[in-house]
């Protein structure tokens, strides 16, 4: 566990009803440049994947799921791409994966390795 650390994830969508029946309603057709493809590789059309949530409660660490407008309230920056993973270490926000190796992700099993790696790295 990473003490008073915190993995922030970031879905390039936005929260409330209006952005989620846009994006259920695109989702049958060829990704676009709006596209999240963080949300694509670990949810399912009933939900999160079971392998996901699983490995996400094992890290042993925090974890905070925000949509890309949640994310510019809280945070107050505007440079930022999405989807994007941060490491939030008290009050930083430290760039974990960025927006093109989640974009590089096919699948899920490629996500879940590139958090391990990163997670190595943090820890050594």
């Amino acid at each position: 566990m990473l003490p008073d650390r915190s993995l922030v994830f970031v879905y390039n969508a936005d929260s409330g009803i209006l952005p989620r029946m846009k994006d259920m309603s695109s989702r049958g057709a060829a990704p676009g440049k709006d596209a999240c493809n963080l949300y694509a590789v670990t949810f399912s059309p009933i939900g999160m994947k079971k392998e996901w949530k699983r490995f996400i409660q094992d890290l042993g660490t925090p974890v905070r799921f925000l949509s890309r407008n949640e994310f510019s309230s809280e945070f107050r920056t505007t440079t930022a791409t999405f989807p994007a993973v941060f490491l939030q270490n008290g009050n930083d926000l430290i760039p974990f994966i960025s927006t093109d190796e989640i974009n590089r992700c096919a699948q899920l099993e490629d996500l879940i390795s590139l958090v391990q790696q990163r997670f190595t790295q943090i820890r050594e």
